[in-house]
This record gives C-alpha cells, sequence and structure tokens, in this order.
C-alpha cells in the first residue's frame, strides 16, 4: 500500500515522519527550495521530547510513478486546487484522501475534484512550525480528531486508522466532523481574523481593551453560521474557546498571523473568506 503526504510543511513533514518512522511505503510530496532540501536531508523535527531524524523518500509530482492508495494533504488551502488536480490520476479506484486544511471547505473540495475517492476530513490539534528547514513542535501532544462530512454514507475507513497506529499518530473517529471543523473556526477564523485586524498578537486579544468582547461577538457570529451549516456549536464552545484563548502568552500569535506579516500567501481566504460565503448562502 503505498502511502502520499502531499506538502512538506511543518504538519506534512511530521506526519510523513511518523509514517516513515511506523514502517509505511510513504512519499513526500515536495517542491522548490523544501524538495531540494529533502532530497540530500532527512526530516528533523524538534520537539519537547528532544529531536527526531528521520529519512523520508521525497519526490515532486512529476517523479511520482505510481499509484496512491492513501493521501495526506497538508498543503495550505490555497494550493489544494492544484494537488487534487495532480493527485487525480495517481489515485488508486477507490483510494482514501484525508484533508488537513483549516477551515471547512477543503473536504467538499476534495469529494468534488475526486469523483469516487474516499474523502475522510480531519481537524489537526497541536502547534507545528517551520524554523528553517527544521520542524518545531510545541505544547500539546499532536492528534487528529477524523470523520466523514456525509453522515450516514461512508466510514473512515479502517486503512486510515490502521496507518495513523502504525506511525503513532494519536487520532479519534468524530460522529459530528462538521461540528469538530466550526469549532476549530472559532480560533483560526474568529481569533485568528480579529488578532490580524488589530494588528496585536493574537496572545494580547483579550488582555486588549475591550478585546475579549469583540472576540466574544467574533465567535458568536461565526458559531451562527456554524449551526446554520448543521453543527452544534452553542454558548459554552465559545466559553471553552475563550478559556483556551486566556491561557496564550502575549508573544503567541496565529499562524494566520504569521503569513500576513511575512507578506506570504495566507488562508485568509480560507478562513474569512470562507466565513462570507457561508453567510451569503445562508443570507
Amino acid at each position: 500500500m503505498h502511502v502520499i503526504v502531499i506538502g512538506a510543511g511543518a504538519i506534512g513533514s511530521f506526519i510523513a515522519a511518523s509514517l516513515a518512522e511506523g514502517g509505511a511505503d510513504v512519499t513526500i510530496i515536495a517542491r522548490g527550495q523544501r524538495l531540494e532540501w529533502l532530497e540530500r536531508h532527512p526530516v528533523e523535527i524538534e520537539s519537547e521530547g528532544g529531536r527526531r531524524i528521520v529519512p523520508v523518500p521525497v519526490a515532486a509530482w512529476s517523479g511520482l510513478d505510481r499509484p496512491v492508495d492513501v493521501a495526506f494533504l497538508c498543503t495550505k488551502a490555497r494550493d489544494l486546487p492544484e494537488s487534487l488536480l495532480a493527485l487525480r490520476p495517481l489515485l488508486a479506484g477507490g483510494g482514501t484522501v484525508v484533508t488537513l486544511q483549516n477551515g471547512i471547505e477543503a473536504p467538499r473540495e476534495a469529494a468534488r475534484m475526486l469523483p469516487g475517492a474516499i474523502v475522510v476530513a480531519s481537524r489537526v490539534h497541536g502547534f507545528f512550525e517551520m524554523s528553517g528547514q527544521d520542524v518545531r513542535h510545541v505544547g500539546v501532544p499532536p492528534s487528529l480528531s477524523l470523520g466523514c462530512i456525509d453522515k450516514g454514507a461512508r466510514a473512515v475507513p479502517a486503512i486510515v486508522s490502521q496507518v495513523l497506529e502504525q506511525a503513532g499518530i494519536r487520532h479519534t473517529i468524530s460522529d459530528d466532523i462538521v461540528t469538530t471543523l466550526w469549532e476549530k473556526m472559532l480560533l483560526s477564523a474568529g481569533l485568528g481574523g480579529l488578532a490580524a485586524a488589530q494588528g496585536i498578537n493574537a496572545g494580547q486579544v483579550c488582555r486588549s481593551a475591550g478585546g475579549e468582547a469583540r472576540l466574544r461577538q467574533v465567535m458568536e457570529e461565526i458559531a451562527a453560521l456554524a449551526r446554520a451549516s448543521g453543527a452544534k456549536l452553542g454558548a459554552e464552545d465559545i466559553e471553552a474557546t475563550l478559556r483556551f484563548v486566556r491561557s496564550f502568552p502575549e508573544s503567541a500569535t496565529t499562524s494566520l498571523q504569521r503569513d500576513l506579516q511575512a507578506g506570504t500567501p495566507s488562508e485568509y481566504d480560507a478562513l474569512i473568506g470562507a466565513a462570507l460565503r457561508v453567510a451569503r448562502a445562508r443570507n
């Protein structure tokens, strides 16, 4: 069984290295400087538990010459359509794709562009970032929450859990992945968007004058969109997310903020843009 990880950023590199350590036949798809680096070096992951150095086979799309049974989609949301188009002729019949993008639109986009594929949506728990060519993991132990968007249509294939278990990646199966994805939108779109709009660190939002009230209002709007979309988000979910945000150090930033500050393409459209698209669709 051939497994590929599409995207060699922080999360993709972590997933690919863990799969390789677990004995999976895995290839990581990379491009540009990251591809050139991984052709000569192993994946290196720094965490509180030390440093892991893991050789992982790497290829560009043009160098992938055999069918794919399971694909973990770890690109930024903006790169998803291009990746799905490249994957389509390589995915084995009845193959499985797992989306790891922030936001709520990636699973349905994958299902639309890969008819016949089994699409598994996932929410990533954990904080990863690139430090040069190294992956840094800090904070909570990484884990995935998995589920299929179309309730009752399909269950998460057992092979996905088997691969993750062999890799030592903690995961749970959600019976309501739509709600799970919208829960993260409270944080990624709500906090990420507001912090970027105010021009302050995410960890400073609740400490700024009126900041927590504004954040609560934004989260209430997102929760209303979630409920209109069939998710189950209420006041208790907002309060739980606010408690989590209050625990952030003042220096904490979101990946959205870091991309905007660096002037690199960001996930603004996949997060704030997605919320606005749902608002228009639901009136």
